[in-house]
């Protein structure tokens, strides 16, 4: 990292003098209020820090997503949602990102443009986490062999992959119960499902979400493709929204669900 060397605080901008040269953080930047309180408390490595943080954004986002401003791009798209807004206030706070910006590049993958405004809706109202990789985790209940609670011809065991054509999956939210790959949160199971024999984790691309229904408070969701990656054991405890980077193991496929998660990145929705 480069090394402080004075600063200038204006009403438009923070310049941060450094041995590698200036730094200036506008006052439309997402970080501008968290550099200033670290000036202020004299705690310059951290200032500069957080004034180098949208480098991390336009690293992983590859050119696709990127930070301009203090705004969050898509390509020559503007953003200015829930995601965006997360991803800003985690650069004001200084958390690492990148596992945003590749959900987010993902999302932007999925040819529904419904589908990608009501999964904002879905994941901030549960608190799911997101993955590394940029996918999401939810909720399955299934019967005591392992198949879905609808048909019974669907299983869903630990390391299993189900998939269905997207275009036979119902797109319209205001079908509350019709065809699709069906994912949720705990409320949904609290309030509908109840815990049932097993409730797994699935692991779900943003791209393969189809519409989130319009009943039972945006708990649930129809995707056209999922992994199953454990198996949740904590009865009620809403175990995924307590956490939000996920890791899993070779031994969480083959065993029993473990929480695996990483505590010291805070990226809840």
């Amino acid at each position: 990292m480069a090394t402080y060397n004075g600063h200038i605080i204006t009403a438009n901008a923070i310049t941060i003098g450094t041995d590698e040269g200036p730094v200036t953080v506008p006052s439309s930047h997402m970080a501008f209020g968290s550099v200033k309180a670290a000036i202020q408390r004299a705690d310059y490595s951290e200032a500069l820090r957080l004034a180098d943080a949208t480098k991390v954004i336009n690293d992983f986002g590859e050119g696709e997503v990127y930070v301009l401003g203090g705004v969050v791009y898509y390509g020559d798209t503007e953003l200015n949602n829930g995601l965006t807004q997360r991803i800003g206030r985690m650069v004001a706070e200084g958390y690492d990102v990148s596992s945003m910006v590749v959900f987010l590049s993902n999302l932007m993958d999925n040819p529904s443009g419904r589908a990608i405004k009501e999964l904002y809706s879905f994941l901030e109202q549960n608190s799911l986490p997101i993955t590394e990789d940029g996918y999401f985790l939810a909720y399955k209940s299934v019967g005591s062999n392992y198949m879905d609670r609808y048909s019974g011809t669907i299983r869903n065991a630990v390391g299993d992959v189900v998939e269905m054509p997207r275009n036979a999956v119902m797109d319209d939210p205001n079908q509350t119960c019709s065809v699709g790959l069906h994912f949720c949160s705990m409320e949904y199971l609290e309030g509908f499902w109840g815990l049932g024999d097993h409730v797994m984790i699935m692991k779900i691309n943003p791209k393969d979400v189809v519409s989130i229904p319009v009943d039972y408070n945006n708990s649930k969701g129809r995707c056209c493709k999922y992994e199953v990656i454990g198996e949740h054991k904590d009865g009620l405890k809403d175990t995924l929204s307590e956490h939000t980077v996920y890791e899993y193991s070779e031994e969480d496929m083959n065993g029993a669900w473990q929480e695996g998660f990483d505590d010291g990145v805070s990226a809840r929705w």
